[in-house]
């Protein structure tokens, strides 16, 4: 449901910007404002993201997501209280982007923490679909409603959210990191149970944390383990695959959808039909989710990762090159069906793969003393390629046109694709015990079979 919210925020630019344009209001929207309008709230992020890190470690996964939904209410009513004041909203915006860059690093770390191995693709993969849902119910109220009522609906998300956080234990990680073992024993068989298979790895758990040296300063700890393989290593892998989802432009799709509704239908269409357009995108997006949480927990996500990765570039170059024949007017005039079918695939294969598995990833690959600093930076890193993209997307627009921005997002996919071919772990089926051993040693150990507890030695 916090999710939930940080996907409004995505969406909630692209009918927030059509009804200021059109309201009759005091204001004239040049493009700058009308970006800004749409990219504050990814600016944000990065003061976002640079509280998570600090504030999972300091106050806990789940006293973290409770402060952050509160300033995360706080944001939607602002703007939802505006009235066409424009500092209000970008205030507003501002402090619901910041929001969202909080929840980026924190919500997969807290999901990855308390899900078991067979099930944690699958849920970290429906963190992705809850930002599809919120983009498309922040524009299906927008699209039903005025923009200050719809801001209200999308605040009531985080509400829900925060209610139902805090009825939930703290993640079982961080009590076992902290030395709480019997809250850690608690929080554990709360969300995993006490069968067998659980109670060993729990026993792993606390063996390692009693393993760890203690004894030194939080600064000095820190400092020694960000020198080691398994932070360094999984850093640069998420640092590079946060950014190249951004340079995909799957978040520019989120943000400016109405607009580029209107290029790939043709200039002469009526606004309901780039609405209808609009909220189909929209529930093709939030499909291809829930068939891409389906297909992490068969697959495995390097096989989704370079599937997605070849076929959103292609995608993407295929829909700029027949865009420039229509503006070079080798085509005379736009077929909706060809334009918006390009656009569709994009949609469906980004959103297998290219999209919802960094968000996966970066609650899995670094281990649990740097997994706040770690998360914390590499979702930092996607915040300012987020902005970067979401900001100059109008004037890549305008200078370039259209077919010039999807060919730079196809062959920047493209590039990164290749990248993820060479580096990419998989991480399928595998403890974080294991994720952590291999960035350390180079491979996973095989799992110890099942059903058999520790020895008191091991222990």
């Amino acid at each position: 449901m916090v999710t939930l919210g940080a996907g409004s925020t995505a969406g909630f630019s692209a009918i927030l910007i059509p009804q200021l344009q059109h309201s009759k209001g005091r204001h004239k929207y040049s493009i700058e404002t009308i970006s800004w309008l749409a990219s504050i709230s990814s600016f944000a992020l990065v003061f976002g993201n640079l509280l998570s890190g600090y504030l999972m470690e300091r106050l806990g996964r789940r006293r973290s997501q409770l402060v952050c939904v509160a300033f995360f209410i706080s944001g939607w009513v602002l703007i939802g209280c505006s009235q066409d004041i424009l500092y209000l909203i970008l205030i507003g915006r501002f402090i619901t982007g910041l929001c969202q860059g909080w929840l980026g690093p924190l919500g997969p770390v807290f999901v990855g923490e308390i899900s078991s191995p067979i099930y944690r693709g699958f849920f970290l993969a429906a963190m992705s679909l809850g930002i599809a849902a919120g983009v498309f119910m922040s524009h299906l109220f927008g699209t039903l409603l005025h923009w200050s009522y719809a801001a209200f609906l999308c605040g009531s998300f985080p509400l829900v959210g925060g209610i139902v956080l805090y009825h939930a234990p703290e993640s079982p990680a961080w009590l076992a990191s902290r030395n709480r073992i019997d809250e850690c024993i608690a929080s554990f068989q709360w969300y995993r149970g006490t069968s067998p298979e659980m109670k060993s790895e729990l026993d792993k758990m606390i063996a390692e944390q009693t393993k760890r040296d203690n004894s030194k300063g939080k600064i000095e700890a820190l400092k020694l383990n960000i020198k080691k393989p398994e932070f360094y290593k999984p850093l640069f892998v998420m640092t590079l695959f946060f950014i190249i989802t951004q340079l995909s432009g799957v978040n520019v799709i989120c943000a400016y959808t109405t607009d580029m509704m209107n290029e790939l239908i043709g200039g002469h269409t009526n606004k309901k039909t780039v609405y209808i357009a609009m909220l189909s995108i929209d529930v093709l997006r939030c499909v291809s989710l829930c068939l891409a949480c389906v297909l992490l927990r068969r697959l495995g996500r390097r096989p989704l990762a370079m599937f997605s990765g070849i076929f959103t570039s292609l995608s993407l170059i295929t829909l700029a090159l027949y865009l420039y024949l229509v503006d070079t007017r080798v085509i005379r005039h736009i077929t909706p069906i060809i334009s918006l079918g390009l656009m569709a695939m994009y949609i469906i294969v980004s959103n297998l793969g290219i999209s919802p598995l960094p968000w996966n990833m970066v609650g899995e690959l670094f281990a649990t003393e740097t997994k706040g600093i770690g998360s914390g930076i590499s979702v930092m890193m996607t915040s300012i390629a987020f902005f970067g993209t979401v900001k100059t997307a109008p004037a890549m627009f305008e200078s370039i046109g259209h077919h010039g921005t999807y060919l730079f997002y196809g062959l920047s996919t493209l590039i990164g694709t290749l990248f993820l071919f060479f580096y990419l772990p998989e991480t399928k089926g595998k403890t974080l015990l294991q994720v952590e051993e291999y960035f350390r040693d180079g491979k996973c150990k095989p799992q110890e079979p099942e059903n058999v507890p520790l020895s008191k030695a091991q222990v």
